[in-house]
């Protein structure tokens, strides 16, 4: 499926609204969620693809959130719905140890069957959990039962729990196991993936017996992303099992990790998809997170295009 193959690809996920503090008392404020994928994406497939974000918006962030998008002639608004409530909005609070409190305000409806539907024969769906919360596990469920296209999952916030004061903790997410039962390539980082064990996976020896349980569970393609250390891609092959691990590829100094995760797995899709290799896709995948980490914040990424011309992979 290579080439210019009009392909056509769902993203479903949400996109936030930020406050950023840091300790000095300074706020700033930005704009993230699946926009990390969305631009990359973007840039990455340019007129191969058409992307469709699966998303609901709210009324308030219509204006900002269409200029963004609007420049990609390759996304597609017909599955963004722009609904009443408050659009989600995240306050990230950093103290002098650089540990963060982040405090979820706002929020839009979850997603239905009736708006995947259109997608189902999509040539690839791709679930980013930007607040866990995004759709009910049934109708993932639905989906994957409905649809034979390739699932691609970053597990992300579905770690990530509400208090009664809508700030956000850790937590091994209920019925975690079910969720991923549904994906053909799940993504987590290594913390993430550490949660989920119940141990650190500083071996590969754990992190094989880890990938395994989730492999017999019915995905094909584990990925476990190491921040400065690159990625580990762990699959089956003849009945063994496998995990490659790809080094970081730095394009430059780096700036900002925001992201990273979200473009390798933009990177790995689009790479599996013609070639359905977990090995050739992570070395893929790793080159677009080393474009991506030399950039700062969601500014930067909007130029993902112009620096993937100057360092483009192969």
């Amino acid at each position: 499926m290579g080439g210019n193959t009009g392909r056509r690809i769902a993203l479903l996920g949400t996109i936030n609204r930020d406050t950023i503090r840091t300790p000095d008392g300074i706020e700033t404020e930005s704009y993230g969620g699946i926009l990390y994928s969305l631009l990359p994406l973007s840039a990455i497939v340019k007129d191969s693809a058409q992307i469709f974000p699966v998303v609901n918006v709210g009324e308030d962030v219509r204006d900002v959130v269409k200029g963004y998008l609007e420049p990609c002639s390759n996304i597609s608004f017909d599955a963004v719905s722009f609904v009443p409530d408050k659009n989600t909005h995240c306050f990230m609070v950093y103290d002098e140890q650089g540990n963060k409190q982040e405090t979820l305000l706002g929020g839009v409806p979850k997603l239905t069957v009736e708006q995947l539907s259109p997608y189902l024969d999509a040539d690839a769906l791709i679930v980013n959990f930007i607040t866990g919360t995004e759709l009910e596990l049934e109708t993932l469920q639905h989906v994957r039962s409905e649809s034979s296209a390739p699932i691609f999952m970053d597990i992300h916030s579905l770690t990530l729990g509400i208090d009664d004061q809508n700030r956000r903790f850790w937590r091994v997410p209920p019925r975690w196991e079910e969720w991923v039962a549904c994906t053909d390539v799940i993504q987590m980082n290594e913390q993430e993936a550490a949660l989920l064990a119940g141990s650190g996976l500083d071996t590969e020896a754990k992190t094989t017996d880890f990938a395994n349980r989730i492999l017999d569970n019915g995905s094909s393609v584990v990925l476990v992303t190491r921040n400065k250390n690159g990625a580990d891609a762990i699959y089956r092959r003849d009945g063994q099992t496998i995990l490659h691990h790809s080094p970081p590829q730095p394009a430059g100094d780096p700036q900002d990790e925001t992201g990273c995760g979200d473009v390798f797995l933009m990177g790995f899709m689009s790479r599996y998809l013609d070639e359905q290799d977990p090995v050739t896709a992570s070395l893929f995948a790793n080159k677009f997170a080393g474009i991506n980490v030399t950039l700062r914040g969601i500014e930067g990424v909007r130029k993902f295009g112009e620096a993937l011309e100057n360092g483009s992979p192969n």
